[in-house]
């Protein structure tokens, strides 16, 4: 090969280079372009509340929040001071009576499209109701799956009676049938009626 014929080639390799270089460019300009996209909310709402229904009318569950930004390409909504109330009125003979039997509320929360919800920082769980021996539980991260109305947590625990206070890691509720499991026990006071501070 002659000097004139090296010289095409590596003009031709060179431009081939600069021809690919560019196109695998712009395929990372395009996929970031649409992953900041997917992080660009499609809206934002303050105090908006979202609300379930059972086939018959009945409330079955709600989700409100002070302020919410809702992702569509990620199927995520994101919340400031979640609560989640579920309604279990088939527990009582008159659904008045009963009202909401657990409030969830915690400090932020991700909310994925009526599948599940997941709060965190002071999740606060509340038995409303004045059924049961559970008054109040303490968790850090709780994970609801809205359709099977279970919760769960492999976080550190502390669940509160009128005459108990149980920490443990870890638990599992199952809301329908109103039975909580402790993973992990750790203590139990007990406080008789009189004692209790």
């Amino acid at each position: 090969m002659n000097r004139r014929s090296i010289v095409i080639i590596l003009l031709l390799a060179l431009i081939a280079a600069i021809i690919l270089w560019n196109a695998f460019d712009d395929e990372e300009t395009i996929e970031l372009d649409q992953n900041s996209e997917a992080l660009i909310p499609d809206f934002t709402a303050t105090g908006l509340e979202t609300r379930v229904f059972e086939s018959d009318g009945r409330l079955a569950q709600q989700i409100r929040a002070d302020h919410m930004a809702h992702f569509s390409a990620l199927n995520l909504t994101n919340l400031e001071n979640p609560v989640y109330i579920t309604y279990l009125d088939e527990l009582a003979v008159n659904p008045a009576e009963t009202g909401s039997i657990w409030e969830v509320s915690a400090n932020t929360g991700r909310y994925y499209e009526g599948e599940r919800l997941e709060l965190e920082d002071n999740v606060l769980v509340l038995n409303l109701s004045n059924t049961g021996y559970i008054d109040e539980i303490r968790t850090d991260f709780i994970y609801i799956d809205l359709q099977n109305r279970t919760m769960h947590t492999d976080s550190p625990v502390t669940i509160e009676g009128t005459q108990f206070i149980v920490n443990g890691n870890g638990m599992r509720v199952d809301l329908e049938a109103q039975q909580l499991e402790l993973i992990h026990h750790v203590e139990t006071i007990y406080y008789p009626r009189s004692a209790r501070p």
